[in-house]
């Protein structure tokens, strides 16, 4: 930015207003007027054709032009990222210009702070609009005239005018346009307003001012941006990419879509009376869908932070057909072969979920996680594998290989069932032996072997 010079800004200033002189609709008449009147040899013509040029070509001068744009028509514009008419398309409240103030650091939601850039916006009278496009000119380096003047860079002034004092008034105009120094700042009757409380304490109180007013303005900017984002499905790339996804054999490449869009006309069939960037959208402003977004409970049961053991209540409503498949031999009447094959229906069952819970935790949850839990450690062995392939878990992994933590789940599987079982039939457990324990531990160990020549990676 340092190389700019003064020079370059004045050219940049002068190229524009010779293309905007060129681009004139009356000068362009005339200078065909202008011809004809020639070849005619028409004198009075000639004459007063070149006077018009002449007038036209005054008023295109830089002196000229910068003197009338800096003092008197730059008031007839607002320049901002926030404007008022936005909200209503007549309000005459004054814009605010977000980037030419103390912007935060980070942020935890989506703003116009979020973007790196954002294109200025300026709404007012359109006979001033082309102060906006001048400002809007690129000097070097994707530098525009307006950047370098929020950035207050020293060659600005002198590139203004020759004259000092007037370079001077010139860019404390444009600031004052710029950076919204309001004299008196203005709001409207069509605007939306917010009173907030300036303290929690006190905010019933009958004490007079107690209320900050806010006043909401349409983030024109943040949302040209989220337009053009969108405009992108029309691309020719996207709309190839979308084409293709039909073609088998070739490789498909990813495209933007938008659903469920609603279009907001702003400014009726002028949209340049509410801003420029909404004349430059054709008056159409994008909404997003503003609805819950729509959580899919999980089949499986959560494990949180503070627990010590996945076998809980939750987890015995997630293998409940083979519970109640358990329940049900227990209260059936004794029959030893009908019995047997019941047990082995129901176990089969509690395991079959039990083990299909683990498997979705070891693929879906990432290496390490139980690190930051309260589960026993033999069960974070069992849940956790793939931590002992990470960096300082030379003693997880050492306990993994060395399996011992196999024993200490069968144990919890088998206090499991004898207490869904005692919970079900009061005080049961009396009449559960050591037997059955051991024909709790026999079922979940035989499921660790099947597994295993299944090679589930289970365990």
């Amino acid at each position: 930015m340092e190389d700019i010079s003064w020079q370059d800004i004045r050219k940049v200033i002068v190229d524009f207003l010779q293309q905007r002189l060129n681009n004139n609709a009356n000068y362009k008449s005339e200078v065909t007027k202008l011809d004809k009147a020639k070849q005619a040899n028409d004198v009075s013509a000639i004459n007063e054709s070149q006077q018009k040029i002449n007038d036209l070509v005054k008023r295109f001068d830089f002196e000229t032009w910068m003197e009338d744009a800096a003092i008197r028509r730059v008031k007839w514009i607002r320049i901002g990222s926030h404007i008022s008419r936005g909200v209503h398309p007549s309000s005459p409240a004054d814009d605010i210009n977000y980037f030419a103030q103390n912007q935060p650091v980070t942020s935890n939601y989506v703003s116009s702070a979020t973007p790196s850039t954002l294109s200025i916006n300026c709404s007012g009278n359109a006979a001033a609009l082309d102060i906006f496009s001048l400002l809007n000119q690129f000097v070097k380096d994707d530098l525009t005239l307006l950047q370098l003047i929020i950035q207050n860079h020293p060659a600005i002034l002198p590139a203004l005018s020759d004259d000092e004092q007037k370079a001077a008034v010139y860019l404390a105009n444009l600031k004052k346009a710029i950076f919204n120094n309001f004299d008196n700042p203005k709001a409207s009757e069509l605007n939306k307003q917010l009173y907030w409380p300036n303290s929690e304490d006190t905010y019933l109180s009958g004490v007079d001012n107690h209320y900050r007013l806010l006043i909401p303005l349409y983030p024109s900017s943040l949302c040209h941006l989220v337009y053009q984002k969108v405009q992108t499905r029309f691309s020719d790339e996207n709309k190839k990419a979308r084409e293709q996804r039909r073609i088998k054999g070739i490789e498909h490449q990813s495209y933007f879509s938008f659903h469920h869009l609603a279009v907001v006309k702003l400014g009726g069939s002028n949209p340049q009376g509410v801003s420029q960037l909404t004349s430059n959208q054709g008056g159409r402003n994008f909404l997003l869908p503003s609805i819950p977004p729509q959580f899919e409970k999980s089949a499986f049961p959560t494990i949180t932070t503070e627990q010590e053991t996945i076998f809980t209540n939750s987890m015995q409503y997630f293998c409940r057909f083979g519970f109640r498949l358990l329940f049900e031999m227990v209260e059936a009447p004794k029959n030893i072969v009908k019995e047997r094959d019941s047990r082995k229906n129901a176990f089969a069952a509690i395991l079959s979920s039990l083990l299909k819970f683990v498997r979705h935790i070891q693929i879906t949850m990432p290496a390490g996680w139980s690190r930051q839990y309260s589960l026993l450690n033999h069960q974070k062995l069992w849940l956790d594998p793939e931590r002992a392939d990470l960096e300082n878990e030379e003693d997880f992994q050492k306990q993994y290989e060395q399996g011992k933590w196999r024993h200490s789940l069968e144990k919890d599987f088998s206090l499991w069932i004898d207490n869904a079982l005692d919970h079900k039939f009061n005080n049961i457990r009396k009449e559960l032996s050591e037997v059955e324990s051991q024909e709790w531990r026999r079922e979940f160990r035989s499921a660790i072997k099947a597994s295993q020549r299944r090679k589930e990676g289970i365990f």
